[in-house]
């Protein structure tokens, strides 16, 4: 694979990475930790309030003195 396809590739799978996070932040929490959850792997109150804490730390300053 020669560097150009390679870094397209990798532009390309970020925008689709991207695209699926963007998504997720659309839906609510509940819904967020319904798709994500898996038998055997954390509850879905863990999961909750893992996406609640993630989206937290991830608005930006600017957000977070509005909201207050």
């Amino acid at each position: 694979m020669t560097a150009l396809r390679r870094r397209q590739a990798i532009r390309d799978a970020a925008r689709i990475w991207r695209h699926g996070l963007d998504a997720m932040d659309r839906m609510t929490v509940a819904d967020a930790a319904r798709a994500c959850h898996q038998p055997g792997g954390p509850s879905l109150a863990d999961l909750e309030q893992r996406i609640t804490e993630d989206r937290a730390a991830r608005r930006s300053p600017a957000d977070r003195r509005t909201a207050a």
